[in-house]
């Protein structure tokens, strides 16, 4: 046990060694786009400036502002790689806010807030990464109880961001059918007919849930979702792969979102947490037969 946690922080600190050497990403932000029709202008300008300054904070990123030189945010990949190439950035970030919701409970104010954001690479593979964060706050004053929300709900796009665009990783073994043993009395084995077992980890900051693609050649042959998490390798379930394409041992994996709570843990911590849960039981049982036991011997 002692010697996989000194692994762990060896790696997480050669992890963090390699990402301080490397130079920020430029990227460029284009906007906000309001979904939930909370407020205005100066609603969508609120959520933009921390975004940005959540994301240089980061250290991956380099943003440069660009909300007063665009009038509209782009939707197609050849207008946001060039304006990406107009402005000498590797990439375009946008940002669109899904739900805000306002409630009183217990005297306070509780904000919830629903916030999305695309990274869109303007050179090929012009790969989109996605992050997704719903964040609560409460306070007495709603104005104070949203900001808090949107502060948290930007750090962690800014996060997961910052976790999946430098990730970089390789089939480890070519596509096969794959059965996932339950891990708890309740559950049934899990039969997956397309996966493949890849290069990154729990150590990487991957989760159960998280969206990935294969590339072959620079090009996108591949996606997949990560439906197993352990030390040294994952399981990707593939979901789509494209005619005639042959995934090889080798092929490049670039992760495109990682889901901001894992619906599963990992399974290494899984398996621990269910030998305890195990262990109890048998523990409990012993102590009531040893009293029955003790009781007809009275």
């Amino acid at each position: 046990m002692l010697s996989r946690f000194l692994w762990l922080i060896l790696t997480l600190t050669l992890i963090t060694a390699t990402a301080s050497s490397q130079k920020p990403i430029t990227v460029a932000f284009l906007g906000v786009e309001d979904e939930s029709g909370y407020s205005g202008e100066g609603f969508r300008s609120q959520v933009g400036d921390v975004i940005v300054l959540a994301m240089n904070k980061t250290g991956v990123f380099s943003v440069q502002d660009l909300r007063e030189k665009t009038s509209s945010l782009p939707k197609d990949e050849k207008t946001i790689a060039k304006i990406a190439n107009e402005f000498q950035s590797q990439g375009v970030v946008q940002a669109n806010v899904k739900r805000v919701s306002v409630i009183k409970s217990k005297g306070n104010l509780v904000a919830t807030f629903v916030l999305e954001t695309t990274l869109t690479m303007a050179k090929d593979p012009q790969i989109v990464f996605k992050a997704r964060a719903e964040c609560k706050s409460n306070d007495p004053s709603e104005g104070r109880a949203l900001a808090k929300a949107i502060e948290v709900a930007a750090k962690e796009v800014a996060k997961q961001l910052s976790t999946i665009v430098p990730l970089k990783g390789q089939v480890l073994l070519p596509p096969n059918y794959s059965i996932l043993p339950a891990t708890q009395y309740r559950e049934r084995d899990r039969l997956y007919e397309r996966t493949v077992r890849i290069g990154l980890d729990m150590i990487s900051g991957l989760k159960v849930g998280s969206e990935v693609v294969i590339l072959q050649g620079g090009k996108p042959i591949a996606q997949g979702k990560v439906v197993e998490v352990d030390i040294g390798s994952s399981l990707v379930a593939l979901e789509k792969v494209e005619p005639y394409a042959k995934i090889r041992i080798g092929d490049e994996v670039r992760v495109t979102a990682i889901p901001q709570y894992a619906p599963k843990l990992p399974l290494p911590l899984q398996k621990e947490r269910e030998y305890k849960r195990v262990e109890h039981d048998l523990a409990w049982a012993l102590a009531i037969a040893g009293v029955a036991i003790g009781l007809l011997g009275d």
